[in-house]
């Protein structure tokens, strides 16, 4: 059963401020590598949201390591849909 992944608004926040930073500090292509990478990670989430470890430091909340530079938080409410909390990003201390 896939479940529907959610964006809260900081993540939403998150994805500006990475894609901001993309697109002024990168060629077009990584900015849509970045976001072509996001959407899969998405997919693979609502497909197994139990794929990803659970975070040591925060209860009921798992960590995807997208690549060395991205990290999607995110929890599981109730067995209907997956909430992405925040999107951290390793990049010039974008967070």
């Amino acid at each position: 059963m896939e479940l529907e992944v959610r964006l809260t608004d900081r993540a939403r926040a998150d994805i500006e401020d990475i894609f901001k930073y993309l697109q002024e500090n990168w060629p077009e292509h990584v900015k849509m590598d970045f976001l072509a990478r996001l959407n899969e990670q998405f997919k693979l989430i609502g497909k197994m949201p139990y794929m990803f470890r659970a975070s040591p430091k925060r209860l009921g909340v798992r960590e995807c390591v997208m690549n060395k530079h991205t990290i999607i938080y995110y929890r599981i409410v109730e067995e209907r849909f997956v909430q992405i909390l925040s999107i951290q990003s390793t990049r010039r201390g974008i967070a």
